[in-house]
């Protein structure tokens, strides 16, 4: 999957509700590799979520946590 196709993706939690969109991707550019995702939910409110929390990306991005195991980005 190319980079470019995970922005705007929703994001759903492992009990399949709904946390958000993928806004950011967080890179490390030093290894070339993805760090993390942020998804924005809501107006204000983001999850910086690492790549161990997901479980599956695809059509949606799947997580292996539920939402309020998820930190939050100001």
């Amino acid at each position: 999957m190319n980079t470019k196709e995970l922005f705007g993706k929703e994001v759903l939690d492992a009990s399949a509700d709904r946390v958000g969109k993928v806004s950011d991707i967080n890179f490390d550019l030093e290894q070339g590799i993805i760090k993390s995702i942020v998804v924005k939910a809501g107006l204000i409110k983001k999850h910086e979520i690492p790549l161990d929390r997901i479980d599956k990306m695809g059509d949606k991005v799947i997580l292996n946590v539920v939402v309020s195991e998820l930190g939050t980005k100001p």
